[in-house]
């Protein structure tokens, strides 16, 4: 058995990180969920609600846990206890998933039950390992702070969806339903994707494309923003708050994550010195320019009567700025794990390959390509009613995603055992 060298990205290594199979197996899990959502879209008349958690729960939440996995003991310095525990998270958030998107599609109650009983199995089996160990750890960064608020952030959306599920299960519900409903979809939009994808877009923008950190300035005000969104949208679930106000909660946050965080990074990408060309940076650019869009779309969504414009709202949210980064994300963040635990132990032989020759940007562009249709497909779909061009995107996107991937595995595990 060979031993690990010192990492060549100072303060990486893959001995602090979980074995390489469990943000695999997350990683190759999400893109089922957008070949199932482009099946139901071309079947005719989806269930909106059994889509929206496809995008939500089967594509973003998969491959945010398993980055989470990750990160948390990389990048934040929480060593999550039990790694391999994760693969038992995979497999009831699978299962909880499914049952969910069911019971939505067929408006079962027995149905709902059941997906509580696995979701919040799937949602406590993760977040207290992963909190215990973000509150031992002693790394104060901002990144490691937006990590602790987003689990903060997690648990709060899944309380509000198991009390929605629970009561969609046959149980009396007192409340405001709407708020709730509105609630809990924000503080998934707002402070869980969006404090999540900000955290992380600190450390991986200045490390994959070689931009300067945010200022102190910029994560403070980020941070707040979610913050505040995170605790007062937390209160709304508890069903004290009237849903004309819950939009004004929603707003600190939003105007963090949809105008402050993408100026920024807009502004550090701009700015870079080094100009390589990047596949992966077209996925960026869409999510950054559709960001101030969310912001745009979800006040009008609140404040004006147009049917169309919260489906178009939710397009632009799933696909146009969370998908497109998370897409951008996988294309740089699988193939730097695969390296790092296959090829860097035999940096300095000959044939090894650099992490970025186990995706060439070709295969990037092709997927970069897919996912712009598809979201051109949604914002069609959601003005006219005509979503089968936006499911044949996503069967397409996800299809090609699950080959990317599987080649990049391939290519580093021949090297390795070369």
């Amino acid at each position: 058995m060979r031993s690990s060298p010192a990492s060549p990205v100072p303060g990486i290594s893959p001995d602090q990180g979980p074995p390489l199979s469990v943000p695999l197996s997350f990683f190759f899990t999400a893109p089922l969920a957008l070949i199932a959502a482009g099946a139901l879209l071309l079947g005719g008349d989806p269930n909106q609600l059994a889509l929206v958690h496809l995008g939500t729960v089967g594509f973003l939440l998969f491959v945010m846990l398993g980055a989470l996995y990750q990160m948390l003991p990389v990048v934040a310095g929480a060593v999550v206890p039990m790694p391999r525990a994760a693969h038992l998270v995979h497999l009831l958030l699978l299962a909880g998933a499914g049952t969910l998107i069911a019971a939505q599609a067929t408006n079962e109650a027995s149905l709902f039950l059941a997906a509580v009983g696995l979701l919040s199995s799937a949602l406590g089996a993760f977040l207290i390992p992963a909190a215990w160990a973000a509150a031992r750890s002693p790394m104060h960064t901002p990144t490691s702070w937006g990590m602790r608020l987003a689990l903060l952030a997690l648990a709060a959306v899944g309380v509000a969806g198991l009390r929605l599920a629970w009561a969609r299960g046959g149980h009396v519900f007192t409340g405001d339903w709407l708020a709730l409903r509105l609630a809990h979809a924000h503080l998934g939009f707002v402070a869980w994707l969006g404090g999540l994808i900000s955290a992380v877009s600190w450390q991986v923008l200045p490390m994959f494309y070689l931009v300067a950190a945010p200022s102190v300035r910029v994560t403070r005000v980020v941070l707040a923003g979610v913050a505040v969104s995170t605790v007062t949208l937390s209160i709304a679930v508890l069903g004290v708050v009237p849903y004309s106000v819950v939009p004004w909660l929603i707003a600190p946050g939003a105007v963090a994550v949809w105008a402050v965080q993408p100026a920024w990074a807009l502004r550090a990408l701009v700015s870079r010195k080094r100009k390589r060309r990047d596949a992966t940076l077209w996925l960026w650019w869409v999510s950054l320019v559709m960001a101030p869009v969310c912001l745009v779309l979800g006040a009008l969504s609140a404040w004006t009567s147009l049917e169309w414009m919260p489906r178009l709202y939710g397009v632009i949210v799933l696909w146009g700025w969370a998908g497109a980064v998370v897409h951008g994300m996988l294309m740089r963040i699988v193939p730097f794990l695969v390296w790092m635990h296959w090829c860097a132990p035999l940096v300095g032989q000959p044939g090894v390959p650099s992490a970025r020759e186990l995706l060439p940007d070709r295969l990037v562009s092709v997927g970069a390509v897919l996912h712009l249709l598809a979201l051109g497909g949604g914002v069609l779909g959601a003005m006219t009613g005509e979503w089968r061009f936006f499911g044949v995107g996503l069967a397409l996107t996800g299809s090609w995603l699950i080959f990317v991937l599987a080649s990049t595995v391939r290519r580093g595990r021949g090297s390795g055992a070369a």
